[in-house]
Formats: structure tokens, C-alpha cells, sequence
């Protein structure tokens, strides 16, 4: 059992030194805790998630089917600033009627429970207010409520809605959760690669720090007679107490910073504290494999730099990288893209989960290539570049014995390449899903309810500031002809729409291939109706079915109407004020908008998860590249005075840590857009493929950032450096 003596020696050494080894040790347990915890919060997305689904399952409306209905219900939707706000219009029909989750009870005629978010808008927003004139008479709990900030409501159903509303036994689903289409599936295994392969290289220089330091100890160590393989249970024992050190202050930030989870969403994603839980085999993953990566990485080091006896530590370069398996992860996942993309094409992928996930594992593979290839790119830069000043010869200099810096920015290309990559990936997917846009920017298209009180609507519509005009148009679909649906409005809309310039009272036109014949009979509303004389019209934007002016034909005109065309001001607060007004009539009534909720909602979600991602392991970058930096200064501190003390201007020395940062962060953007780009070039569509030049100078002004902020933080250590009592020995 000597090696556990050893093991318990490099613990001793790691905790019973000086301020300066405390100062290391402490500064290896906060970077290893920063890392733990962003693993302890990725490991509680998926709990998370389940939570979340529970509580949506638990306050799904129960159909009523064969069973007696004990609630009359209603969804609706009011749109708001982008935002949807959803609700159910109840009415108890039994004594016994169950309430929704959170809810005392089922809410009476005129009578209204929010969430708080709702709550809160209403208090503070009139346009909001103005949509729910009822009484408010509770706040819905957070066992009834998706996430923190969920803008829902109950409310009594008004008695005219009674007898069309859906029957519903009580609350409650056994369904299973909804699950992402793969197109999701592609995007969000992405996005998991950009963000968790720099973290665990975070991980990995973190628990290097002090790194010089420690084979200083070891080389004493091995003066006295200590073997090799001594020497390597020493220093995994020294490394495991910064790594175990590191897991309590992860764990502690953890619990600390899951309160905050209540008031931080990010673009519709937000969790309550208690849904924050790491998954017990993720958790115990992380506890074991912080501690294992540390020592390996400690030991590995030691083959690049083995303490002599003689008490020094070799000045040796850092050993030449091999090149090959790091342009070969790149060009693996280069070709499972080109495979996948020649074999299924992008729309395949987009419906098949193996196509989406095996293009997952492609750009997975991309990245963590292109995170390997920057240390190597810079060792080269450094051993053959020969500047002609001081300053830059200083620093290509000392890149050259440095690899810790390389490594944590090549977590910030990884960031950086797949953030580039995703940009278009989400723009090419929304392109997919986005339903067809409104005509105009004056036109605002009202969706109507089966039962909705149209005389009632229009009159309130009337009083809205700049109505200029309002269309009905009445859809129905004939049994006799599946797939095609009779449009019915006056000619005014039927030219804007349709672009025609000879309509009538009873003139009909056919878009698209199908539809019934001229002198065909079909039942309209349990009416005889036969089908007019119609010509063909060719337009993209319009869907498909017989269309016929109105005014001449009763048959068509007992139709209710499915949707009010209004012509108003092109701006949003017309919008908010036209469903103001036919809130009061209708709350079903919605406005009918460019792209569907629910899936505006999943691209928000995953953008702002990838945003919000990239922000923290960005900042995780910057205390990563501020510890490394300020560590390589206090190891050089005496090589460094001497170069004061000779005449050095101090300035030189200053200018010199800062393009020690900017050589390495320039070459790592310069590999990060053309990978990035590169990679959605392969995965999307020719035709599809964008790039916003503007989303591109976002990065490469925060890689600038980085740069700036890692040489003002390195300044005071450097300044202590440079003081001529750095010389002194003892």
C-alpha cells in the first residue's frame, strides 16, 4: 500500500504549503467548481424537462369521450406582443367539477385566475388589462404553471359559449410528452456538442494550473531519492485535492445560484429551483469523472516535463504535436456529413431522427477537430514565425513553452464555430416550418370560432381608431369533394387576394389543380348548391380550392363566416387594440400571425438556450484564459524581472502579454468562420444557404473582447513581476 502513502504526501503538499500554494489551490477548486457547475446544470435539463412535462400533462383538459361531462371547456389563445397567452374558459356542470391544477376553484361567469406573470402584466400594462375585463380572483399556483414566467389563465365561460364548448371529466393526461421533430433533434445535439466539448477542456486546464510550481515540488522530491512512479502518485494526489476541492465549490455555487432559476428565462425557457436536480447517474458520473480527468491530465503532463534530479525543472519546448488524428476527427465528420447529406438529403434529415442524429454526431465530430487543430496551428505559428519587434518576439516566445492558453481557446472556437454553424442551421429550419406571411402589412386577418357573435365582433371592430374596412369570408368543406374547400368573399378581398381584375357578383375562380367540375351538385349547410362556370388562376401565395365572389348567391352567403379581413394602420398597436376590441365580443377570435405559435416557441427556446449557453462558457473562457495567464506570470515572475532588470521597458513587457493572447485568438477566429460556415454549407441546401455577415461580426468582436479583458487582468500580476524583488532567491 505505498501508493497510498504517496497519494496521501501530494495531498499534504497541495494543503500544507505556502500562501502561494493555497493561492493555486484555491485557484484550480474555482475554476474546476465553474466547471462543475455548468455540468451539474446541463446533468438537471433533462429532470428538468420531465418536471416541466408533468405539470403540463397534470393540467391537460380529460376529454369526456363516453363519460358524463362534469366541465364545459374552451381554449383560447391572445396573442401579445409576440407573445402567446394561453387560458381555458371552463364552466362547471356538476357539483363535484374538478378545478385545474393550482386553482381553488373553477372560476364562475366574469370571474378570472392568472399567473402571476399574467398578473403582474395586467397591473402594469392597460393593453393587457383591457383584454381581460373580468374579475381577478386568484393567482394560479406553481403546481398549475409550466415554467416561472407562463403568461396562462382560467376563466368562467360566458354563458352564450356554454352549449358549444367541449365536454371534459376534469384535468389530467396519461399521454406521453410531446417530443421534438428531428429537425429539433439535429439542432439541439449540435448545439450540446458546441457547448459541452470546451467546457471539459475548461475542466482540463483548470486542474493544470500551477502546474510549473508543482514539478518544482517534484523535482525536490525526486532529489531525495523518490521513483518515478512516486513521483506520479504524488502529483495525482496533489491534483486530486484541487479537482476534489473543486467538486464542493461546484456543488455549492450550484445549490447557491438554483434559487435564481425562478426570475432568469432566457426566450420562453425557464425552469422552477426545485425542477433543478442532476440526474442521479449524470451526478454520479460527474463526481467520478472531474477527479479522473484531473489526475490523467496531470499525469500526462508529467511525460512532457519529467523533474530531474537536480532539483531543476528541463527547460524544454512543449513536445511536437501530432497533427494527423486532429485534422482526421474534422475530415470524419466532414465525410458523415457529405454521406448523410447525398444519401438523405436536408429534407430527409429534417423527418428522419437516425438521419438528424447520425448529422449530430458529423458536427460533433467538427468541432471537437476544430478545438484540437488550434493548439497545434499555434505551436507551428510559434516555432516559425521570426517577428521583427521586441514585444511579439517575446510572446511567439513563449507561446512556445505554453500550451495551457491554446487549449482553453480552443474551447472559445469550439463556441464560436458552433454558434456560426446553428446560426444558419435555425434559419434554413424556420424556413422550413414558417407558415405563409400575411398579404400586407394593412392586412389583419381574424381567425373566428364556429359560435362567434360576428354582428357583435364587426361593431366592435367599427370603434377601433383606423379600420379602413371589413371583409367576411366563409369557408366550407363539401363532403362530396375531400380536400377542396369553397371560399366565399366579397370582390374587393377576392382581387386583393387573388389579383384579378374582371370579378362580379357570382364570378368563381380555381386555384390549384383540384377541384369540382362546373354543373357539379354539392350540399352547402344542408342546402342544394351547384357549382358555377370558373376559370383558372395560377397564385403561389393563396390556398388551394374554388373561390366565388359573394353577394349573389344565398346559399353561400348562410355560410357563417370563418375569418374578417380588416384593413387598418400597418402598425403593431393596431394590432394590439383590434384584439382588445374583440376580446370583449370573443376571446376565441386570434389574429392570425406570420408563424405558429408553438413553433416560434421552440425556436426561441433552443436559440436562447444556445445563446445563453454560449454566453456562460464564453465568460467560463475568459475566467479560464485570467487564471492560466495570470499563473504562466507568477511562474515566470523571476525570467521576466531579469528582463526588467536589463533595461526591458516595462511597456515592451506589457505589450508583449497582450499579444501572447491576441496571436492565438486571431488564429483560432480565423479557423472558427470558415469551419463554421463550412459546416452548414455541407448540411443545408445550396438554395437555402444564408449567412448574415452582421451575426458573424458578433463573435469576432467578442473573441476581441476576450483578448482585452485577459491582458487588463493579467497587468497587476505583471507589474508585481517585473519589481526587482522578484530576484531575490533563498
Amino acid at each position: 500500500m505505498r501508493w497510498v502513502a504517496d497519494l496521501v504526501l501530494g495531498v499534504r503538499l497541495a494543503v500544507g504549503g505556502s500562501r502561494t500554494s493555497w493561492a493555486r489551490l484555491a485557484l484550480t477548486a474555482t475554476g474546476v467548481g465553474l466547471g462543475v457547475t455548468v455540468l451539474l446544470l446541463a446533468a438537471s435539463i433533462g429532470p428538468a424537462r420531465e418536471a416541466k412535462s408533468e405539470r403540463v400533462r397534470a393540467a391537460a383538459v380529460t376529454s369526456a369521450e363516453d363519460r358524463a361531462a362534469t366541465l364545459k371547456v374552451r381554449r383560447v389563445t391572445v396573442p401579445w406582443q409576440g407573445r402567446v397567452i394561453n387560458g381555458v374558459e371552463l364552466a362547471a356542470t356538476a357539483p363535484d367539477a374538478p378545478a385545474p391544477p393550482g386553482v381553488g376553484r373553477v372560476p364562475g361567469p366574469g370571474e378570472l385566475v392568472v399567473s402571476p406573470e399574467l398578473f403582474e402584466l395586467m397591473r402594469t400594462d392597460d393593453t393587457v388589462r383591457a383584454r381581460f375585463p373580468e374579475s381577478v380572483i386568484g393567482v394560479i399556483a406553481d403546481a398549475g404553471l409550466p415554467r416561472p414566467k407562463s403568461l396562462l389563465f382560467y376563466a368562467g365561460l360566458p354563458p352564450a359559449h356554454v352549449e358549444s364548448a367541449d365536454g371534459a371529466t376534469g384535468f389530467g393526461s396519461d399521454l406521453p410528452g410531446t417530443t421534438l421533430l428531428p429537425a429539433y433533434r439535429l439542432l439541439m445535439v449540435a448545439a450540446i456538442s458546441a457547448l459541452l466539448v470546451p467546457l471539459g477542456i475548461f475542466v482540463v486546464v483548470a486542474t493544470r494550473l500551477g502546474a510549473t510550481g508543482r514539478a518544482r515540488r517534484l523535482a525536490a522530491i525526486r532529489l531525495v531519492g523518490a521513483s518515478r512512479r512516486q513521483l506520479r502518485w504524488i502529483a495525482g494526489g496533489e491534483t486530486l485535492t484541487g479537482a476534489v476541492l473543486g467538486l464542493f465549490v461546484g456543488v455549492a455555487l450550484f445549490f447557491a445560484a438554483r434559487p435564481l432559476a425562478r426570475f432568469i428565462e432566457v426566450e420562453g425557457v425557464g425552469f422552477f429551483p426545485t425542477d433543478l436536480l442532476p440526474d442521479p447517474l449524470l451526478g454520479a458520473l460527474i463526481a467520478l469523472g472531474v477527479p479522473v480527468v484531473a489526475v490523467v491530465s496531470a499525469l500526462l503532463a508529467l511525460r512532457a516535463e519529467e523533474p530531474g534530479p537536480l532539483g531543476l525543472v528541463p527547460a524544454v519546448e512543449v513536445p511536437a504535436r501530432r497533427a494527423w488524428w486532429r485534422f482526421a476527427l474534422v475530415g470524419a465528420g466532414a465525410v458523415v456529413l457529405v454521406v448523410i447529406s447525398a444519401v438523405g438529403g436536408f429534407w430527409e434529415v429534417m423527418t428522419d431522427s437516425r438521419l438528424a442524429v447520425g448529422m449530430g454526431l458529423g458536427i460533433a465530430l467538427v468541432l471537437a477537430g476544430t478545438g484540437a487543430v488550434l493548439p497545434w496551428l499555434v505551436g507551428k505559428v510559434a516555432h516559425h514565425v521570426q517577428p521583427d519587434g521586441v514585444a511579439p518576439m517575446l510572446a511567439l516566445r513563449a507561446l512556445r513553452f505554453d500550451a495551457g492558453t491554446a487549449r482553453v481557446l480552443s474551447g472559445v472556437v469550439v463556441v464560436l464555430t458552433g454558434s456560426l454553424t446553428l446560426q444558419v442551421l435555425l434559419g434554413v429550419a424556420a424556413q422550413i416550418t414558417a407558415a405563409p406571411p400575411v398579404d400586407d402589412p394593412d392586412r389583419w386577418v381574424l381567425d373566428l370560432s364556429g359560435h362567434t357573435p360576428v354582428r357583435s365582433l364587426e361593431e366592435a371592430i367599427s370603434l377601433v381608431g383606423g379600420v379602413e374596412r371589413v371583409d367576411e369570408v366563409r369557408r366550407y368543406h363539401p363532403r362530396e369533394v375531400p380536400g377542396t374547400s369553397l371560399v366565399s368573399a366579397d370582390c374587393a378581398e377576392l382581387t386583393e387576394r387573388l389579383r384579378v381584375e374582371d370579378c362580379a357578383p357570382g364570378s368563381a375562380y380555381l386555384v390549384g389543380g383540384r377541384g369540382p367540375a362546373p354543373g357539379t351538385a354539392l350540399t352547402v349547410e344542408g342546402r342544394r348548391w351547384v357549382v358555377p362556370q370558373h376559370r383558372r388562376v395560377e397564385v403561389d401565395d393563396v390556398r388551394w380550392g374554388l373561390y366565388v365572389a359573394g353577394g349573389a348567391d344565398p346559399v353561400l352567403a348562410a355560410v357563417p363566416p370563418a375569418e374578417l379581413v380588416v384593413h387598418g394602420a400597418p402598425d403593431e398597436s393596431f394590432g394590439d387594440r383590434l384584439l382588445a376590441a374583440t376580446g370583449r365580443v370573443d376571446r376565441a377570435v386570434t389574429l392570425r400571425a406570420p408563424f405558429e405559435a408553438g413553433q416560434v416557441e421552440l425556436f426561441t427556446s433552443l436559440r436562447g438556450g444556445v445563446i445563453g449557453g454560449s454566453v456562460l462558457l464564453t465568460l467560463l473562457a475568459v475566467v479560464g484564459l485570467v487564471a492560466a495567464a495570470v499563473d504562466q506570470v507568477l511562474e515566470r515572475a523571476r525570467p521576466t524581472a531579469v528582463l526588467a532588470a536589463n533595461g526591458v521597458p516595462h511597456r515592451v513587457l506589457a505589450v508583449s502579454a497582450l499579444w501572447q493572447s491576441a496571436v492565438p485568438t486571431a488564429l483560432g477566429t480565423g479557423l472558427a468562420v470558415p469551419v463554421g460556415v463550412g459546416t452548414a454549407w455541407l448540411v443545408v441546401p445550396t438554395s437555402s444557404f444564408r449567412v448574415e455577415w452582421t451575426e458573424i461580426a458578433a463573435p469576432v468582436a467578442s473573441a476581441a473582447v476576450v483578448v482585452l479583458a485577459m491582458s487588463v487582468c493579467t497587468l497587476p500580476a505583471l507589474r508585481s513581476a517585473i519589481h526587482p524583488t522578484a530576484l531575490r532567491t533563498e
